[in-house]
């Protein structure tokens, strides 16, 4: 009961500080660390530097010692002067994060955030909310840095708030501030491998017939021709000969991915689950593109001509990898509650 209790009351506090803490920090895609924006509070260690200064200062009027008082004054002095120190560690850092990102599913995502200073800042933690926090030694000036963040669930995700933290010097006081960028995270299914699949439609431009995904993969190619490679076909066709000889980029062509093609059909795969058959579905694309045939694919029967329709390259797989990430599944706002 009081766990529940606890929970309820906590749960309360973190809505009304995030509430607060969205008017007083919006959201930007560059924000500079000031008075407005940082936060700075004794920590443990402080707090118990603190009391043994109390405890110095009691003592040294008990016992009318002025070398005692002393101490304790320049104790005093030096727990006021680190909380300034403190700060400014913080304080005039300029940090800057944008884009859309993407990844598959329990894999690290690495998310490029752009860090400059005016002066030498030291001992720095940073971390989205939730995800692996990396420790850095010194910024000086301008400074890339990347954060790993994982997700175990495919969908779109907005990170949640970018946290800064230092203890820097002497640990007396954890100085921090929570920074909102609009960073969105396209995280696709994790691949399942399935080892056949004999439902998929293939279709032959010359004899209009059906065969499996895995018979276009085991069957033996025949030579076509050669032609000028273009952006986005998969390396594995690539004539590496002709290129080490010093001649222009050429692509082999084989009567067979010539003349098939592969429409993907979500309604036709086995599964117990709709997330196993995207994750199937998810295998199946990537061999395809890396097979060079070409592929459609369909996972429901409001998709669009360009998606069903089968093609190549970069630009399709990555559409049909955000097809099949955000299948079903609205864009998830992580801001923490």
């Amino acid at each position: 009961m009081f766990t529940s209790i606890k929970e309820q009351i906590n749960t309360v506090i973190n809505r009304r500080f995030n509430h607060w803490l969205n008017k007083r920090m919006p959201s930007q895609q560059r924000q500079t660390l000031t008075q407005k924006n940082i936060f700075i509070f004794p920590s443990y260690f402080g707090f118990a530097y603190l009391f043994f200064i109390l405890l110095l200062f009691i003592l040294g009027t008990n016992y009318q010692n002025n070398l005692i008082i002393l101490t304790s004054y320049l104790f005093g002095s030096l727990f006021i002067t680190a909380m300034i120190y403190c700060f400014m560690n913080l304080a005039g850092l300029s940090v800057s994060a944008k884009g859309t990102y993407q990844g598959f599913a329990e894999d690290v995502i690495n998310i490029p955030i752009d860090v400059s200073a005016k002066h030498l800042k030291q001992t720095l933690s940073m971390n989205f909310y939730d995800h692996e926090s990396i420790n850095v030694s010194f910024i000086d000036s301008d400074q890339p840095i990347t954060l790993p963040v994982t997700f175990n669930h495919r969908g779109s995700h907005k990170l949640k708030r970018l946290i800064l933290s230092s203890e820097y010097p002497f640990a007396f006081f954890h100085c921090w501030t929570k920074l909102q960028f609009d960073v969105e995270v396209i995280v696709y299914p994790k691949p399942l491998i399935c080892e056949t699949y004999n439902s998929t439609t293939i279709t032959d431009q010359r004899e209009n017939d059906q065969e499996s995904v895995a018979g276009v993969m085991q069957k033996g190619e025949d030579f076509y021709e050669l032609k000028q490679y273009q952006k986005g076909e998969p390396f594995s066709q690539v004539a590496w000969k002709q290129v080490a000889k010093g001649n222009h980029w050429m692509t082999k062509q084989y009567s067979q991915t010539h003349n098939h093609s592969v429409i993907l059909t979500l309604s036709e795969i086995e599964g117990l689950s709709i997330e196993a058959k995207l994750r199937k579905l998810c295998y199946l694309v990537l061999q395809l593109h890396q097979t060079g045939i070409e592929f459609g694919l369909q996972l429901n029967d409001q998709d669009t001509d360009e998606l069903t329709t089968p093609n190549l390259g970069e630009g399709h797989l990555k559409q049909c990898l955000v097809a099949l990430a955000t299948f079903n599944s609205p864009i998830t706002n992580n801001e923490h509650r």
